[in-house]
């Protein structure tokens, strides 16, 4: 008797459970902040042992609190290169969920980083991309600051050998490009080589064209707690557009 009882039971809960509609994962929200800067506005900051690759220290500190508070000076600053959101097939070739969120542009006072806000799923990924409005300067990204859920952390983003990984890395934008058409870029050489440990990873695209500046894609490993991710893009005169000094005829 006892026992049919507690079935009788069992299936009235499990009936009742059936009925009850399940309750999604709260979401969260998280934000970007970006912004480009000439290479040579790093210096004014971070002392040498700040410039190794992965180093952290209070110059990088400052560097992130004079950008909060807009007194960087503004000849450091680039204005012609534009936070975006990925497309939907950027999107699916880095693995990630696409977003659309509005993007807030920096400058004109307080603060100077572009800002973007979103709410999101702990554990999904966000791809975001930079590149130059219109043509824009022929630049070559040589360094990044990136915060993610540690200290800011300076990197020089290099090709990825077998078996290395980095918070910044670097491919050819032809070969970017390849792979991102066919949807593969992800799944067979960024994982591989990209670290996403504090949440935060930049993919610099070289331009094979020194003409052309080289395009950014910033990796967003969403995480459980609301966090704003942050990175300071630094950027250096391409060696095409140095300009050979003025031709002074000798005077005999």
């Amino acid at each position: 008797m006892q026992t049919r009882r507690r079935l009788l039971i069992a299936g009235l809960l499990t009936g009742l459970l059936a009925t009850v509609p399940a309750i999604p994962a709260g979401a969260v929200e998280y934000r970007l902040q970006v912004v480009n800067l000439w290479e040579a506005a790093l210096f004014t900051y971070a002392k040498p042992p700040e410039l190794r690759d992965g180093a952290t220290g209070p110059g990088l500190e400052r560097l992130v609190a004079s950008l909060d508070e807009a007194t960087i000076p503004s000849g450091g600053v680039l204005t012609d290169r534009t936070l975006r959101w990925g497309s939907e097939s950027m999107a699916r070739a880095y693995g990630t969920v696409r977003v659309l969120a509005e993007i807030k542009a920096g400058g004109d006072g307080h603060p100077l980083w572009d800002e973007v806000r979103w709410e999101g799923k702990p554990g999904d990924r966000s791809v975001w991309f930079v590149a130059a409005s219109g043509r824009g300067r022929p630049e070559r990204l040589t360094r990044v600051v990136l915060k993610g859920n540690g200290p800011p952390r300076q990197f020089m983003p290099f090709i990825p050998t077998k078996g290395s990984l980095s918070a910044a890395v670097k491919y050819s934008l032809n070969f970017l490009s390849f792979h991102e058409e066919r949807g593969t870029i992800w799944e067979r050489y960024v994982s591989r080589s990209l670290d996403l440990r504090e949440g935060l990873g930049a993919v610099v695209g070289e331009n094979d064209n020194q003409t052309f500046p080289d395009h950014v894609y910033l990796i967003v490993d969403q995480g459980a707690q609301p966090t704003t991710y942050r990175a300071v893009l630094l950027w250096r005169e391409s060696v095409y557009n140095i300009q050979a000094p003025a031709f002074t005829p000798i005077q005999r």
